[in-house]
């Protein structure tokens, strides 16, 4: 116990300071107005622009970071005691079953971001077509619990904005996965080669359940990879919020409604904001939900659509998971994808 506690000190740090964080957030504790040193030293109060920044930020952290938690939670025990070996062989042998089987499978194997690529992986070394494992790696991040529940709140129980993101994940991942099979089925070089077929090559952390034989190993376990996650993801997340907070707050809502006039280039740019940010899928639904107020509908969907897809945390990871022609096929047609099911549902909805 003790050497795991000196192996993961640092990670235990950090969350334990960003826990002390969220309890002076939660209990009302105003820093900058109680603190009686900043009182004395007589600061002159934040220009307007930085105080509505800072509170957009908070209630965009407050909102998410809760979603993010839980998350992790469940995700790191679903991947310490279940074994998902046991659920990828119920999938059916045809791929007109299969590939809406895999579309779905996040509701019962709700993975995070950060390792869905290993797993995708992971399915293709075991003798899954790649196929299902691409049909997965798309879907699973949207077409699950923790997700469908925070983008419910965020959007204060707007259904349609809940069920047009639903829906567009699972069409684009189904056609990926048609695309999969007509293009790599059967193809033996969709991975890259690795030293440690056993191991993912870029994430050791996601370890198997066959290294863990006690109650209390397993446990630790997932209590060590929960923090991992947690940490890992909600960097990101603090990093989105402060951007999408800071940008509103000193551009200003009528500069962003003047270009957001032009919708299909408020589009793309949502798009590559989402790409860039790397936000988890569990909580980028408030940073989403934040700019409702500046801008329509589908740019707003392209951003909940698209980063969950295809970011750019992901694209390293891929490339290191995946043959180059395999990523830039799915980096591309992705894209195409959602540029178009955006279009459709303009045409069809609106």
């Amino acid at each position: 116990m003790f050497k795991w506690i000196r192996e993961y000190y640092m990670d235990l740090t950090g969350f334990l300071v960003l826990a002390g964080f969220l309890y002076l957030i939660l209990s009302g504790i105003d820093a900058l107005e109680t603190s009686q040193w900043l009182d004395s030293a007589a600061l002159s109060s934040p220009p307007a622009w930085l105080q509505n920044s800072s509170t957009l930020f908070l209630s965009i952290f407050i909102e998410g970071i809760p979603f993010i938690l839980i998350g992790v939670i469940i995700s790191s025990l679903i991947h310490v005691y279940v074994r998902e070996d046991t659920v990828w062989r119920l999938i059916p042998k045809s791929p007109w079953v299969s590939i809406p089987f895999a579309t779905f499978m996040g509701l019962v194997l709700p993975v995070c971001e950060c390792g869905i690529v290993p797993v995708a992986r992971r399915l293709i070394q075991k003798g899954f077509p790649a196929y299902i494992a691409f049909t997965f790696l798309l879907a699973a991040p949207i077409i699950n619990p923790i997700t469908i529940a925070s983008t419910y709140f965020a959007f204060a129980g707007d259904w349609k904005m809940v069920f047009s993101r639903l829906l567009l994940a699972v069409g684009i991942a189904a056609v990926m996965g048609i695309l999969y099979y007509f293009f790599f089925n059967g193809d033996p070089d969709v991975t890259t080669h690795c030293e440690h077929p056993d191991r993912d090559c870029n994430h050791s952390h996601h370890l198997h359940h066959t290294g863990q034989r006690h109650t209390g190993d397993k446990l630790i376990h997932a209590m060590h990879h929960s923090i991992f996650e947690f940490m890992d993801m909600g960097k990101y997340f603090v990093a989105g919020a402060s951007i999408a907070a800071a940008f509103q707050a000193f551009v200003g809502l009528s500069t962003i409604r003047e270009f957001a006039e032009n919708e299909w280039l408020v589009i793309l740019a949502m798009m590559a904001i989402a790409f860039g940010l790397s936000l988890c899928s569990s909580a980028d639904a408030f940073v989403a939900a934040s700019f409702r107020s500046a801008m329509s509908t589908p740019p707003i969907l392209a951003f909940l659509v698209y980063g969950p897809m295809m970011d750019l945390k992901n694209l390293f990871m891929m490339y290191g998971s995946f043959r180059k022609r395999v990523v830039l096929f799915h980096f591309a047609a992705t894209t195409l994808l959602t540029l178009a099911s955006i279009g459709l549902f303009i045409s069809l909805v609106l």
